[in-house]
């Protein structure tokens, strides 16, 4: 998603994985009524009724209202994946190679919920804005992976963090416009490509 609020990593344990699929549950649950009925008029109170579960849970899983809809588990295998790009591709090409590897699996298996929540993100002026503040932590990580090359100081590696992460910002604002028909590994790689033809 244009950023994350990552806080659960890949299931392991039997509790991990309940707990995973109850905040799937609650995030479907919140995106369909906030598309439905609006963001500001629909409560976490309501939303944990409907998903069965309490709003103390809502609010120790999810912490926020907005995160609700900015909430999913892509940030670690995106890392992960630059990390293994990093080995034989500079620090764009690893980045623009590793998100259209691993969004365009997730977006494609999880189509739906994705188009949703993109459409809420660009739709609402808080979602956006919560969306933007988080995109920093991406960032930083990003950039703590580029520090780790030869050749790109703190400045560099933060630079290029910040453009990768614009870019799939955009990358994904013209797919919700596309409402989805585009692949978005084929924006992904077109956002990017338009960087590098730059004079």
């Amino acid at each position: 998603m244009v950023a994350t609020n990552s806080s659960v990593g890949v299931p392991g344990t039997l509790r991990e994985r309940k707990r995973l699929a109850a905040m799937k549950r609650v995030q479907r649950e919140a995106v369909t009524r906030f598309l439905d009925l609006g963001f500001d008029r629909v409560t976490v109170d309501e939303i944990a009724q409907a998903a069965e579960v309490s709003a103390m849970s809502v609010y120790r899983w999810f912490g926020t209202k907005e995160a609700l809809v900015l909430w999913d588990e892509f940030d670690p295998p995106i890392l992960a994946e630059v990390a293994r790009q990093l080995e034989h591709l500079a620090p764009v090409a690893a980045v623009r190679q590793a998100m259209i590897t691993v969004l365009d699996e997730v977006y494609d298996r999880e189509r739906t919920l994705a188009l949703d929540r993109a459409r809420l993100i660009f739709r609402e002026p808080a979602l956006l804005a919560a969306a933007e503040h988080n995109s920093r932590g991406l960032r930083d990580a990003l950039g703590t992976l580029f520090r780790e090359r030869p050749g790109l100081d703190a400045m560099a590696a933060t630079a290029v963090s910040a453009v990768a992460v614009a870019l799939l910002a955009v990358a994904i604002e013209a797919w919700q416009e596309h409402h989805g028909e585009r692949p978005l590994a084929a924006l992904i790689a077109e956002t990017f490509d338009v960087l590098e033809a730059s004079p």
